[in-house]
């Protein structure tokens, strides 16, 4: 998942000819119009009153595709609340050297405040908001099968025609004790597979080192630990998007399509919490993009006809319920 997502050049991830949107196999909230960032931006505002407007106020996006939410941010900003350079600033982190290059075109009206970074490496004290939007979802993950009380991890082979093919291991001594510790009763239930994504935790540490002060906002997908290992979930959740259709087959289209698998947000809220982070807010998207709501922005919304955007955005049958937000502090 690894090679196929992120190998130099030619993984999902880094290819040149990556598309998202529309055009692409996916779609975020990004790409529903401008709504998702003018609601973003109401409570941004909050978020650095709350820091007492600091001068090196910064938001950082991590993976900001093709730039719009990055462009909706700066555009809602700039226009509304006249922000000045001396006291702003907007990171992107890419590590995609072709999207990088689109995302600067498209926001070549705003590159006095953004600086590009190709890895969180770079980033350190920082003072504002982080924003990851479908972001942990894309981590690499380890998949895990219970067979006979025992368990295996599944690795990845050839067969004598050259085609991928599967084979179970005995499991490394970090995903035994993640059994252990989150889900020790699916032990009990014989051909039980599901995945588990140890990715979370050492970028949550990483990013915790380079925030002195601030917010993170993560949107995402998934469900917390209890539901995410229901015995009645036992072929768990990867997934793979080719050109907005979805498949159960990452052994295809290697490089072409993306290679997703839900988030368990206990465990992201652990870890979270174990490396300085502390949660304010677990709940819906829908519930957190209401909540910003007053008359006046929906009557603004209506002049610009982004109704029927934010209605993809917020009900049951579109993103508002899959969809959940994290919201943590750290001082």
């Amino acid at each position: 998942m690894e090679l196929a997502l992120y190998f130099p050049n030619l993984g999902y991830y880094t290819r040149d000819n990556i598309e998202i949107g529309k055009e692409g196999d996916f779609f975020t909230a990004s790409h529903l119009g401008k709504v998702f960032g003018i609601l973003l931006v109401r409570y941004i505002k909050i978020l650095w009153e709350k820091l007492e407007y600091p001068q090196n106020f910064s938001i950082t996006e991590i993976g900001p595709g093709m730039g719009y939410l990055c462009e909706d941010i700066m555009e809602e900003l700039l226009n509304e609340h006249n922000i000045t350079t001396s006291n702003f600033q907007y990171n992107l982190v890419e590590i995609n050297p072709y999207l990088k290059k689109r995302q600067q075109e498209r926001l070549a009206k705003y590159l006095d405040y953004i600086r590009w970074y190709s890895s969180i490496d770079e980033l350190f004290n920082l003072n504002g908001v982080v924003i990851c939007n479908e972001i942990f979802d894309a981590f690499p993950v380890r998949i895990f099968e219970v067979k006979k009380g025992k368990l295996f991890e599944v690795y990845v082979t050839i067969d004598e025609k050259g085609d991928f093919i599967e084979k179970l291991m005995p499991a490394r001594k970090e995903t035994f004790e993640f059994i252990q510790e989150s889900a020790q009763h699916v032990l009990e239930i014989d051909g039980y597979r599901s995945e588990i994504n140890l990715r979370m935790k050492d970028f949550i540490e990483k990013l915790s080192k380079a925030v002195k002060r601030g917010f993170l906002l993560i949107f995402d997908y998934g469900w917390n630990n209890e539901e995410y290992y229901n015995p009645q979930r036992n072929k768990g959740t990867l997934l793979c998007y080719y050109k907005h259709t979805i498949n159960e087959n990452p052994y295809i289209n290697v490089g072409l399509q993306d290679i997703t698998s839900h988030v368990n947000f206990s465990v992201l809220q652990k870890w979270a919490n174990d490396s300085g982070f502390k949660i304010i807010e677990y709940m819906s998207q829908s519930k957190f993009l209401v909540s910003l709501c007053d008359e006046q922005l929906l009557e603004r919304l209506k002049k610009q006809e982004l109704i029927d955007k934010f209605k993809r955005l917020i009900l049951p049958q579109g993103m508002g319920e899959t969809h959940k937000v994290l919201i943590f502090f750290k001082s």
